[in-house]
């Protein structure tokens, strides 16, 4: 049991670290003027090099796992659980990530307008708004956050039955998540890369980065081509850089909750994997659902 939670630990308490250290970075690294980095600014030195070493830590963790070879197990049986308990760290995310969706599509409506001017304390105009996408683009990225959170759902819910569930046979839904990733990975670049400071936008491109790669790599146990060892290190750099993005003012509230929402989902995945991957198999002269 230490062995299988050894990896999301850390990916949680590094996580946790790189978001304290970013936020120091975020209130002393930059001038307040002219928004450059002030040069030799000790939480953003430490920040890089804490990433370092919890990359490092997180391959090495990885390549202790024993290697795979042939066809991956199947999804959602490689992500069973017998109780709904280790489900909620997922389905938390997965919630998180609607709610993203939800504001993306009130801020780039008239919505957002009217709520904004029903709130005599401005909370509600700070919470839609957005310095990155157009309100045309909000709508599109919204709606997309949304289609995605809906095929988690589908997919996470399916989950629950013990370690033999049935195979999943629309792996189409697992897809959604890393496609509209890359679609806010471009569109985000498009929009930080006329910065001149890379310090500060760094942490949120990697964070897409590995987030993206952190989904591509579960829906590849959708169609049993998946690798709990590649799977590990992508979700587990997803959760550290996504939390440290949260700590970012300049990222809109939309995009917090998304990086939050998929740090959770990854989390939770990598967790049920290893946890399902400790398990003994079945005797091959045994039924596998234990019947007689």
């Amino acid at each position: 049991m230490k062995k299988t939670l050894a990896l999301p630990l850390l990916a949680a308490a590094g996580g946790a670290a790189a978001f304290a250290l970013r936020l120091l970075q975020n209130r002393t690294g930059f001038e307040p003027d002219t928004g450059l980095p002030v040069p030799g600014n000790l939480p953003g030195t430490a920040l890089l090099a804490l990433l370092a070493v919890l990359a490092a830590a997180v391959c090495l963790l990885a390549r202790r796992m024993p290697p795979e070879s042939g066809d991956g197990p199947a999804f959602p049986g490689a992500f069973a659980a017998r109780d709904p308990a280790p489900l909620m760290v997922p389905m938390a995310g997965v919630f998180l990530m609607a709610l993203s969706g939800l504001l993306d599509l009130a801020g780039g409506t008239g919505l957002s307008q009217s709520l904004a001017a029903a709130d005599p304390y401005g909370g509600m105009a700070a919470l839609l708004s957005a310095d990155v996408f157009s309100p045309r683009l909000r709508v599109v990225m919204g709606a997309l956050t949304l289609l995605s959170a809906a095929g988690l759902f589908r997919c996470t819910a399916l989950c629950r039955g013990g370690k033999h569930v049935a195979a999943f046979s629309d792996g189409a839904w697992l897809l959604v998540p890393p496609a509209v990733l890359v679609v806010r990975l471009v569109l985000t670049y498009r929009a930080d890369s006329v910065n001149p400071a890379l310090e500060a936008y760094y942490v949120e491109l990697l964070a897409l980065v590995f987030l993206t790669l952190g989904f591509y790599r579960l829906s590849s146990f959708a169609f049993r081509a998946g690798r709990t060892r590649v799977f590990s290190v992508y979700a587990a750099l997803s959760v550290i850089l996504s939390m440290a993005s949260v700590a970012d003012a300049g990222v809109p509230w939309a995009s917090r909750l998304l990086y939050a929402g998929g740090a959770l989902v990854l989390l939770g995945f990598l967790g049920l994997r290893l946890a399902d991957a400790a398990l003994p198999a079945a005797p091959p002269d045994e039924p596998a659902d234990g019947s007689v």
